[in-house]
């Protein structure tokens, strides 16, 4: 078993949404500006006051057989956890994007 650390960014569209849903995302759009924006267990929601597109970031510990395994999971998991934050809140979308980054893969380059 092994435990990779995720970086899951979820985006997606804003569609046909009610006036109720459009009225409340505009008054808390200043709580959910991009500049506040991080990868947290609990998810972070960010959009632009035109209400057009928005994303989710996530930070997920995934443990798994192997690294393939926890590279899907991640990716799942994020999708699971966007469209329920999305759907408690009766945000309509359209199709999500997801993209998950393993942070044991990433390799950084030194300074010189």
């Amino acid at each position: 078993m092994t435990t990779r650390t995720y970086r899951v960014h979820v985006s997606g569209q804003f569609a046909a949404l009610t006036p109720v849903a459009r009225a409340q995302l505009r008054a808390q759009q200043p709580d959910h500006d991009v500049f506040g924006s991080a990868f947290t267990p609990e998810g972070t929601f960010t959009y632009a006051p035109s209400l057009t597109r928005f994303t989710l970031r996530y930070l997920l510990e995934v443990l798994e057989e192997s690294a393939a395994e926890a590279d899907e999971a991640a990716a799942v998991e994020g999708e699971l956890l966007a469209s329920g934050y999305l759907d408690s809140r009766s945000i309509s979308h359209k199709p999500l994007t997801i993209s998950a980054v393993c942070m044991q893969d990433v390799k950084v380059k030194r300074r010189r």
